[in-house]
């Protein structure tokens, strides 16, 4: 059966069902949508954190951040943190569109510099420690909502772990989208 358009939609050769694409995949086609992981081997108490900065300018990253764990951690996140860029550090956001030249507004490092003092806007524990302050399994977060992160803004991420031998990692998946 040949494919049907009705106003301009598209529906599927062999049920004629209408097809969609929702708007974050919309975004990826565009090639306007963004993803960064940093993972690191941690013992307790020791920590992996990124700092992003946003640029002052209406187009605004819409983020879903996860946190992956192997062992008990923490999870926390800060919004105008005073931890500071390294430009070694930095991590070069990956388009998802791997055929589109565009690049991402936002700075992203690794092993910020610094130090941060006021308290987190956010905190999730993660996993469940059990005798000895171990963890029977490991755990992670994660939302299918996201956070329109403000402009001209320096956030924090810093995972924590509760447990010996834990394998951490960030997860940043944006869109960048001009606010109108």
């Amino acid at each position: 059966m040949p494919q049907v358009t009705i106003s301009g939609l598209h529906t599927d050769k062999v049920t004629n069902q209408l097809t969609t694409v929702d708007y974050a995949h919309h975004e990826i086609h565009g090639g306007s949508a963004y993803f960064v992981v940093y993972s690191g081997l941690k013992d307790d108490t020791q920590t992996i954190e990124v700092r992003i900065q946003t640029p002052d300018t209406r187009k605004w990253a819409h983020m879903v951040i996860s946190i992956d764990v192997a062992l008990a951690s923490t999870a926390q996140l800060w919004k105008s943190t005073t931890m500071t860029d390294v430009s070694g550090n930095r991590i070069t956001p990956m388009n998802r569109d791997h055929n589109s030249s565009k690049t991402s507004g936002l700075t992203i490092c690794h092993t910020p510099g610094g130090s941060e003092s006021a308290g987190a806007a956010l905190t999730q524990y993660i996993g469940a420690a059990s005798t000895n302050g171990r963890v029977n399994t490991g755990g992670g977060t994660g939302s299918r909502g996201e956070f329109i992160l403000a402009q001209n803004t320096a956030y924090l991420i810093r995972v924590t772990s509760r447990a010996d031998s834990n394998a951490l990692s960030i997860i940043l998946d944006w869109y960048e989208h001009r606010n109108k």
